[in-house]
């Protein structure tokens, strides 16, 4: 039957369209009139095989139908076919109806709203509008319904095969009824309204003929029982997959057009996509070759995807008010919905899910990005908040789901996992070397939900995300595969790499992050550091590796060797899983690991690098000494007893002294072992001193640079700060005189010294100090005096070019003025210790370097808080360095200074009160991440030297400076004329976000330029 529109212009073709009108109307009467329903299965297939109908014609066509379907007894199992063949027309026909239509409408607007409602009245009443549209779908849903048990008393395959078309029919009516006919917009929520249902009793039929599939084939699969009939099963089978792949087909156009629909359709939108995880499950084995799985499960995670861009595009514009959690929880149910059904299917078919791991991957990381774009902005949080309770979990278990099926093999497990941090850090500073620094920190909506969908190119503002997703790994290796958690266990290196990126290093650091928790409860939303969720999951994994032998190997491995890591804070992470290592491992496991340790800490030790602090013997001295702070009272013992059983080797000294100097747990040690200790050290140290006594006041200074001197003033110097001393008896009145004797002479030497013994002497310098400052409640008055006035006359007569070496006595020196406020000194302007005390405490306080205005604060706040001094204003200098203004360091504030003390011994405070990081604070962590890495690289590239290639330099005190070039001193000139220009243009304008940014980068360059300088006095 063809449908045409054009209706003929003479006058034969009206009086054509008049005799067909008649006859239509009058098989129409005959159909009514009909009381045997092969006659009206006559007289329909007379309508059937009229040889052409106009748009006139159609309303009568369609009525007819109607007509016959109603008047038909459909519970006579014996008319079913010849019923199935009129609902086959019916869908035809409404099809071709909708496709006329849509014809009409795309010829012209005036020809759908005068010519289309004067054509055809009745068929756009009856069939686009709610009434008669809804009586043809319902009565196809009543075939639905009754041809199921028909069908399974027949027991023969024509049956399937007639429902088979039927089915077909209606489908393509569905499709073009609500997926293809966007231009009708009155009739497709009518017709959708009415598809749910028709969905559900589809969905039904294709389940009972999966049940009758199924008592086929088991019917065949006994030999003993004879068949009715014969051959039926295979045909059946093919029915039926027939039938379950086309309504799974239709299923996803309509759960996509209802997700695209704007919430409108949500009833059809809940049918379609229920319907398809149903009818994949129970078509499992069957339908994987008709239907493409991986592409639905794509679909479900792409309309995910797009919904929450929605969202998040409408959310970052700028809000009055901040958004509630009933309006981002309503915007995440429908991403709720899509993820589930995805869940479902992938735990179906996990083997079609893994063919496209990568956009599953791409799931939890846009959804996770999203979570971290939104905790930068509060007004956002409670979306955060819903989005972490809704849709992460659901997203990380679409990935559980994969890798915990056993139908995917061990090694496409691991491949998953290889995918993550996969050469991020060989790629970290080659792409994010032209990005500013809000870009780095903050991703963009572009970057997380780019144009170009293809998943093989990884953005760089997913690596954030990347590292969660990462973390849930190792959180989720206790139910994992042994295979998986080996390749895990080897990804732990690419981790470290990762963190040292300036980004990753500036957001593990400075960000927080929302996560649920909950396990005797109902799980709650807390936001915690992302360090201590770094560190949690990997003591999480830490627990899971013990149960493989392969695994553990590698973990050990990668604890043993990153112990000499250069950045900081993948030695802190290292150090803190050796921590909870020692805290909960077994006795025999962990002293068998701190025996480990404490031979690799006997490899490094060398004389020369005990005294340098980034060395590698005190990197690794100092996370031991950390990790034994975990360990038992006897593990301690027995580390501490073998170091001090070999006293007389110089290894065993300088590991000894190494060991001090970092920290070692003195608290841990047992009662005889900690008194045995402490006496020998102040033996040591007398004994020294008796040494210099007897040697008439000389001090043997080292021969080579091999050479150390004063091991026992260093180690007694560290144990004193790390353990306080309470028995006075230690240390007699003789030895403490002696000790100030010795300190005046290590400070009359230190002027005519040539530089590399003045680096020997500033460090003994310090060490007594230290010493000192820890022992004064037995000093007395008169040497404390004489030791200030030589330590004035050290550091206010010092040239620049000792300054850098004398430094370093700064710490031990600002200890020993802190306790200058215990004197019982007069306040006099003419009592020289008081001048001497006011001069050094000048020259503390206009130190620049933030770690020494911390330390001349801190001293200075001890010393005021205890002295008799009531005229205090006259220690603090009128150019303190805190009196400066903080923005251009050039205009003096006369309150400065007061209003930074303040703050600064009410510290503590301030810090608890204010949890929370700005932006200005992740830009400083952005930029000392940057500088760690520059180091990481350097450290990386440079090739270890041996010591039989290092070349003997030897400094001879008269060898001559040399003359630096006139280019160099040319540019050093420039560099300082540029910085003051720099500072006195941003004093002048009123540019105060630009002075904010460029206050630390200038400070630190010109550090670096009076370091350069510092370097071209020396040569």
């Amino acid at each position: 039957m063809e449908v045409d529109g054009g209706g003929g212009g003479g006058g034969g073709g009206e009086k054509e369209a008049v005799r067909r009108s008649g006859e239509l109307e009058s098989l129409l009467e005959a159909i009514k009139s009909s009381e045997v329903l092969e006659n009206r299965i006559a007289l329909i297939n007379q309508l059937d095989g009229s040889p052409q109908y106009c748009a006139d014609d159609l309303s009568l066509v369609l009525k007819s139908l109607i007509v016959a379907l109603k008047c038909s007894d459909i519970d006579t199992a014996a008319c079913l076919d010849q019923f199935l063949a009129l609902g086959a027309k019916a869908s035809s026909w409404c099809g071709k109806h909708l496709l006329w239509s849509a014809e009409s409408i795309d010829e012209s607007e005036e020809v759908q709203e005068e010519e289309h409602s004067r054509l055809l009245p009745e068929s756009q009443r009856e069939i686009q509008c709610e009434e008669n549209g809804r009586k043809i779908i319902s009565m196809t849903l009543n075939i639905s319904i009754k041809l199921l048990p028909s069908a399974a008393k027949c027991s023969t395959i024509d049956m399937v095969h007639t429902v088979g078309d039927f089915i077909s029919e209606l489908l393509i009516l569905m499709e073009r009824s609500i997926v293809g006919n966007k231009k009708i917009h009155g009739a497709a929520p009518d017709i959708a309204r009415a598809a749910a249902g028709l969905l559900d009793e589809t969905i039904k039929l294709c389940k009972a003929y999966s049940e009758i599939t199924k008592a086929h084939t088991s019917k065949v699969s006994m030999p003993n029982e004879e068949m009715t009939v014969k051959h039926s099963e295979p045909n059946l089978t093919s029915d039926v997959i027939r039938i379950t792949t086309s309504t799974i087909q239709t299923l996803c156009k309509m759960g996509t057009y209802a997700a695209s629909s704007g919430g409108s359709q949500v009833t059809l939108l809940n049918a379609s996509w229920k319907g398809v995880v149903s009818l994949l499950q129970i078509g499992k084995g069957t339908v994987e070759a008709k239907v493409n799985v991986a592409e639905i499960i794509l679909t479900l995670v792409s309309l995910s995807i797009e919904s929450l861009r929605v969202a998040a595009v409408t959310w970052c514009t700028p809000l009055v008010e901040a958004l509630g959690t009933s309006d981002a929880r309503r915007a995440f149910l429908p991403i709720k919905f899509f993820l589930i059904n995805a869940v479902r299917i992938c735990s179906a078919y996990p083997s079609e899910a893994m063919t496209i791991y990568k956009n599953i991957i791409k799931c939890p990381l846009v959804i996770t990005s999203s979570s971290i774009l939104f905790s930068k902005e509060p007004r956002l949080k409670a979306a955060n908040e819903a989005l972490v309770e809704l849709l992460e979990p659901t997203s990380f278990l679409l990935l559980d789901t994969v890798m915990k099926s056993p139908e995917v093999a061990p090694e496409s497990k691991c491949q998953l996992v290889h995918y993550f941090l996969q050469n991020e850090e060989a790629n970290c500073s080659v792409h994010m070397g032209q990005a500013s620094q809000r870009e780095i920190t903050l991703a963009s909506l572009d970057c997380i939900f780019p144009k170009d969908s293809d998943v093989d190119h990884k953005s760089r503002a997913l690596l954030p995300a990347e590292l969660i997703v990462f973390l849930h790994f190792l959180n989720a290796s206790p139910w994992l595969r042994e295979e998986v958690v080996i390749e895990l266990s080897k990804k732990l290196q690419d981790l470290l790499n990762v963190l040292t990126c300036e980004d990753i290093y500036s957001y593990v650091l400075g960000c927080q992050i929302p996560s649920l928790y909950g396990a005797d409860h109902s799980p709650v939303v807390v936001w915690q550091p992302v360090y201590t969720v770094l560190i949690q999951a990997l003591k999480t994994f830490m627990i899971t590796a013990v149960a493989s032998s392969v695994a553990w190997n590698e973990l050990e491995a990668f604890l043993l060797e990153n112990l000499f890591h250069p950045h900081f804070l993948c030695l802190n992470i290292i150090t803190e899983l050796w921590c909870f290592f020692m805290r909960y491992a077994a006795t025999e496991t962990s002293n068998y690991l701190v025996n480990q340790l404490f031979l690799l800490l006997k490899t490094v030790a060398s004389p020369e690098k005990v005294l340098a602090p980034l060395s590698a013997l005190r990197k690794v001295a100092r996370a031991f000494c950390i990790i034994l702070s975990y360990a038992s009272s006897a593990t301690v013992d027995q580390i501490y007893t073998c170091v001090l059983d070999d006293e007389n080797s110089s290894k065993s000294s300088i590991l000894h002294l190494a060991l001090l100097m970092e920290g070692f747990p003195f608290d841990s040690l047992s009662g005889a072992v900690k008194e045995l200790a402490v006496k020998k050290m102040f033996t040591s140290f007398a004994g020294y001193l008796e040494s210099y006594s007897k040697n008439h006041g000389a001090i043997n200074l080292p021969t080579s640079g091999l050479d150390v001197i004063g091991l026992h003033v260093h180690a007694l110097a560290s144990a004193v700060k790390c353990c306080k001393i309470k028995d006075d008896n230690t240390i007699d009145e003789k030895s403490i005189t002696t000790m100030f004797k010795f300190t005046i002479s290590l400070i009359n030497m230190f002027g005519s010294a040539h530089d590399r013994i003045r680096d020997h002497l500033a460090k003994h310098i310090s060490s007594m100090l230290d010493i000192i400052s820890n022992m004064r409640h037995l000093c007395s008055f008169s040497d404390m005096e004489k030791l200030t006035l030589e330590l004035h006359h050290l550091f206010l007569s010092t040239s620049d070019s000792s300054s850098a070496v004398l430094s370093q006595c700064k710490p031990s020196m600002a200890s020993f003025m802190a306790i200058l406020g215990h004197l019982n000194v007069t306040e006099d302007d003419a009592n020289v210790l008081c001048s001497a005390m006011g001069d050094l405490f000048h020259f503390m306080l206009r130190e620049r370097h933030w770690a020494f205005m911390h330390l001349a604060m801190g001293s200075f706040g001890y010393f005021a808080a205890r002295t008799s001094f009531t005229e205090l204003w006259k220690f603090v200098p009128g150019d303190a360095a805190l009196s400066y203004n903080a923005i251009t360091g050039m205009v003096i504030d006369e309150n400065g200074f007061m209003l930074e003390l303040r703050d600064f011994l009410q510290k503590e405070a301030s810090l608890h009160a204010n949890s929370s990081w700005s932006e200005q604070q992740i830009c400083f962590l952005l930029s000392e991440g940057r500088a760690l890495k520059k180091l990481v690289e350097a450290y990386s590239e440079t090739p270890v030297v041996s010591e039989t290639e290092k070349p003997a330099i030897s400094k001879d005190v008269g060898t001559k400076k040399r003359k630096m070039p006139d280019g160099v001193c040319e540019g050093m000139v420039l560099l300082q004329n540029g910085l003051k220009a720099m500072r006195s243009a941003f004093n002048e304008a009123d540019f105060a976000e630009l002075r904010d940014r460029f206050a630390a980068h200038l400070s630190r360059l010109e550090d670096a330029v009076s370091q350069i300088a510092s370097l071209s006095d020396e040569i």
